[in-house]
């Protein structure tokens, strides 16, 4: 993970390499602490991510429920990472192209 790109309305978090569950669990109480205090719009960058385990479907579903519907999103989503959110029904989540 990248250091975060905060403003008043987003926070960027930026994401690299393969999110495989030990790295979303070493992850998960940096992102809680950085969800936590936030009320911007929580973006996940995964512009440079090729791959994504359940237990990121499950960091995301968490950030959805803390923002709101309309506060969180992921962007910049390979076809392949697509496909998984698709399958797990958590497209909402993603920006449209």
């Amino acid at each position: 993970m990248l250091p975060a790109c905060p403003s008043e309305e987003e926070l960027v978090i930026r994401f690299v390499g393969k999110l495989d569950t030990a790295t979303c669990q070493e992850l998960e109480s940096e992102l809680r602490d950085r969800l936590a205090g936030s009320g911007a719009t929580v973006v996940f960058d995964l512009a440079k991510v090729d791959f994504v385990c359940s237990w990121f479907l499950r960091l995301c579903i968490h950030a959805g429920q803390q923002t709101g519907p309309r506060g969180f999103r992921v962007v910049n989503v390979s076809p392949s990472i697509k496909k998984v959110f698709k399958i797990a029904g958590l497209d909402a989540m993603l920006e449209s192209d």
